[in-house]
């Protein structure tokens, strides 16, 4: 996010241009890379031949372009330090869901990191003053 925060900056783009250049370049490496490995045209007859898997890809794509947008927006009004708690929130809560929901359990050293990473953030954010 520190790279995508100095191109807003540097640049004056706005998410929709940020998201159209991150998107075209990850279909260039993507499909560059499964015609490297034999899998680009079976992976488009798959596609075609199994219209639940392409629908699910549509959904997939659609959410995914959604969350993009609320990052890149994010990165832009707030920075990337915002945007770094922002994350890492979203992924305790979804470590503690798991946790509740599925029974799972964590170590010492496991909660250990867990503040630790809380503990890293928060001081950056509060060194930062809440600006990048």
């Amino acid at each position: 996010s520190q790279w995508q925060s100095r191109v807003f900056k540097a640049y004056g783009v706005d998410q929709f241009q940020m998201m159209l250049g991150v998107n075209i370049w990850s279909m260039v490496f993507t499909g560059f890379t499964l015609y490297l490995s034999g899998e680009f045209f079976s992976s488009f007859a798959f596609m075609l031949a199994d219209n639940t898997a392409l629908l699910h890809m549509v959904v997939l794509s659609i959410t995914s372009a959604t969350g993009q947008l609320f990052i890149f927006y994010t990165l832009k009004e707030f920075g990337p330090v915002v945007f770094t708690i922002i994350m890492t929130t979203r992924q305790i809560f979804s470590l503690f869901f798991s946790l509740v929901l599925f029974g799972h359990s964590i170590s010492a050293v496991g909660w250990i990191s867990i503040i630790a990473v809380f503990v890293v953030v928060f001081n950056r954010l509060y060194k930062s003053g809440g600006k990048d």
